[in-house]
C-alpha cells in the first residue's frame, strides 16, 4: 500500500513508514486530497466504504472499501486522486 501512495503523491519518505492499519496515517493520505470525505459506513459484506466528493458540487466522486476503516480511507485517497489530476 505504501508505495501506490507514495506513487501517487499521498505519501512520501519524509512521513515514514505507513502503517495501513493506522488510522492517524490513513487520515493524514485521506486529508492531502484536498477534498471533503465521510464514512459511508459497514457494508453488509463486512467492508468499511468511505467517499470522496466534489470540492465544488458535493457530489460523490470516488469511493474506497477495505477489510478496515483505514484501508478503505487509503483506497478512496487513491481512487480521488486518480480522478483529481486528470
Amino acid at each position: 500500500m505504501e508505495k501506490r501512495m507514495i506513487d501517487a503523491n499521498l505519501w512520501n519518505q519524509a512521513d515514514g513508514h505507513l502503517c495501513e492499519q493506522n488510522q492517524g496515517d490513513a487520515w493524514r493520505v485521506l486529508a492531502r486530497v484536498g477534498a471533503p470525505f465521510r464514512f459511508s459506513g459497514k457494508a453488509g459484506d463486512g467492508m468499511f466504504e468511505y467517499l470522496v466528493l466534489h470540492p465544488k458540487t458535493g457530489e460523490v466522486i470516488a469511493t474506497g472499501r477495505g477489510e478496515s476503516s483505514s484501508v478503505a480511507m487509503c483506497e478512496a485517497a487513491l481512487a480521488a486522486q486518480k480522478i483529481l489530476s486528470q
